[in-house]
């Protein structure tokens, strides 16, 4: 597995570099601000970024924009201090494939970091409860309705029949929805919900 660190903070990133080299894993670069880091992203195309947020020049949300749509084979683990969900909404619309906080055990990190590196995604538990609670705050109840039962398979015209709405509330309710959870699709918004814990298929509303 080849790495290259982020990080502007030197301590934080030799401390990270030793151990990881220390399980086998080869650390190909070290960044120092977000626009280094996309830089020899191009350059060295190694098979995981790990992604501090806040750096000088370009931000580590930008970076890993930027990284992920031109190179989309390029994974990126963010590792940071921060917590906010609105980090990690911006992350996730980043395309960021894994978060870790700076606060956990080495040996997660290196967990998360292989799991990302073979397709996977790792994102901390604890973190994207915080950030779903947030999220799911910002959606009505009727839009949780709605999108339950189309989590249960039902179509438009369905949902509108057994919530006494139109097709036309229903579809509007849906692309309230897709903006807010940052998706395009009914399945997307679906599988974002169940995976955020938004929405429950046992038990209704999370």
């Amino acid at each position: 597995m080849r790495v290259l660190l982020a990080e502007d903070h030197k301590m934080v990133r030799q401390g990270t570099r030793l151990y990881l080299e220390g399980e086998g894993i080869e650390i190909v670069g070290e960044a120092t601000n977000g626009r280094e880091a996309l830089e020899m992203a191009r350059a060295l195309h190694p098979d995981v970024v790990v992604m501090d947020i806040h750096m000088p020049e370009l931000t580590g949300i930008e970076a890993t924009r930027r990284i992920r749509h031109e190179m989309p084979d390029v994974r990126v683990l963010v590792l940071t201090a921060y917590d906010n969900p609105a980090y990690v909404q911006a992350l996730l619309e980043a395309g960021a494939d894994g978060f870790v906080l700076k606060t956990a055990e080495l040996a997660e990190l290196l967990r998360a970091l292989r799991e990302v590196a073979i397709g996977g995604t790792a994102f901390d538990p604890a973190v994207m409860s915080k950030a779903a609670q947030e999220v799911g705050e910002g959606l009505t109840d009727r839009e949780r309705e709605v999108l339950l039962c189309a989590a249960r398979g039902l179509t438009n015209k369905q949902i509108g029949a057994a919530l006494f709405i139109s097709d036309r509330t229903v579809q509007g309710h849906l692309q309230n929805m897709y903006e807010k959870l940052g998706v395009a699709s009914r399945t997307e918004a679906v599988t974002t919900a169940l995976a955020r814990g938004l929405i429950t298929l046992e038990g209704g509303d999370a």
